[in-house]
């Protein structure tokens, strides 16, 4: 594969909504995209944990975004859509209001986070893109579970 390629790839983001805004994540950590079924709620977890999915034999941790980022959703607007991405050797779905498209974010196109953006938010936005007229937030869905909250999700 080209340097050029590698670059391509690195660039590509998977953009989806929670509520009316838009974010994205590297397209790199993601494994695919599920439709939510048969999910299986865990007695006494956090209140972002949704529950277990089984995908294709394999138990997958799936966490709601909107709830551990603390973002109001349309509640009119289901939220049967996961993203599942790998961390630390895991894979976790990220469930979210609605996957859109890939979309490619060279550098150039690519903001630091606000100033105004400060604390524990800014530890996980990597930057803001800009694309068509709008603006997409970038995330580190990485750095949005602590290695402690990783762990205690693989003993459910």
């Amino acid at each position: 594969m080209s340097k050029a390629s590698i670059n391509l790839i690195l660039d590509q983001y998977i953009i989806f909504n929670l509520g009316e805004e838009e974010y994205a994540v590297p397209i790199s950590i993601v494994e695919e995209i599920v439709k939510i079924s048969n999910l299986i709620k865990v007695p006494k977890s956090k209140s972002y944990f949704a529950g277990i999915m089984d995908i294709r034999g394999k138990v997958v941790r799936m966490i709601d975004l909107s709830k551990k980022l603390n973002i109001r959703t349309q509640e009119e607007i289901p939220q049967d859509r996961a993203i599942v991405i790998k961390i630390g050797g895991k894979s976790i779905g990220v469930i979210v209001d609605k996957v859109s498209h890939v979309v490619h974010f060279p550098q150039s196109q690519i903001d630091p986070p606000p100033p105004s953006v400060k604390g524990i938010s800014s530890r996980y936005i990597l930057g803001v893109g800009k694309k068509d007229n709008r603006f997409i937030i970038l995330i580190d869905i990485e750095k949005i579970l602590s290695v402690e909250e990783i762990n205690e999700m693989s003993l459910a």
